[in-house]
């Protein structure tokens, strides 16, 4: 009977002793559970923690590309702009070129041919001015116009210029007389060698009286 009582005890004993030990060893099982589910937890919080700060970053990121994807439309269009008035500005600037070239050449040919006429003037009016002793002079005024200078060593002279009604007389120091009749008789005659001649015998003798 005792060694019943005995082995019972054993066997309680034992079983408490397992039951302890499953116990522990699931108690253990359970916080190792419970610290590993926290893990898990921490490391999603953080994981979230971080797809939010990357997401946000994303956010800046395509705000900032947006915001020079928009500059650089900006930029092309202006840079279009201002090729296109390049353009404009070139195609006046060679416009205004050609134009100021042709009107160079114009003044180049009119000079060339107001020195060719002046040249044949000089010779065709030599005669006269070796034969009556008077200057003649072209104008470099606007009008168009032939002058004779009658000069004296005094100082005294008599301009007149041939206009499109006949020669008239510009200055004389001292004034001739008659000399709108003169004038008025050249009109009608148009006798310009006459006129010279008989111009210059006043003068001489006006002068040198």
């Amino acid at each position: 009977m005792e060694t019943q009582i005995v082995n019972f005890r054993d066997r309680y004993d034992n079983l408490a002793l397992s039951v302890i030990s499953n116990f522990v060893k699931f108690s253990q099982n359970v916080s190792n559970a419970r610290e590993e589910e926290q893990r898990k937890l921490k490391y999603i919080e953080d994981l979230a923690k971080r797809i939010a700060e990357t997401e946000a970053q994303m956010a800046l990121v395509a705000a900032e590309n947006l915001k020079v994807q928009e500059k650089k439309k900006k930029d092309l269009q202006k840079n279009a702009e201002l090729r296109a008035k390049l353009k404009q500005e070139t195609i006046k600037a060679d416009d205004m070129q050609s134009a100021a070239q042709r009107e160079r050449s114009r003044i180049e040919k009119e000079e060339q041919l107001s020195k060719n006429i002046q040249d044949k003037v000089n010779v065709f009016l030599k005669p006269y001015h070796d034969i009556l002793g008077v200057t003649f002079q072209s104008s470099t005024g606007s009008e168009a116009s032939l002058r004779l200078i009658f000069q004296m060593p005094n100082g005294k002279k008599c301009v007149v210029k041939l206009a499109k009604k006949g020669l008239k007389i510009v200055k004389c120091t001292p004034m001739l007389k008659d000399l709108e009749k003169l004038e008025a008789q050249l009109a009608k005659t148009n006798d310009y060698s006459g006129f010279v001649i008989h111009l210059r015998s006043l003068f001489m003798n006006e002068f040198t009286s």
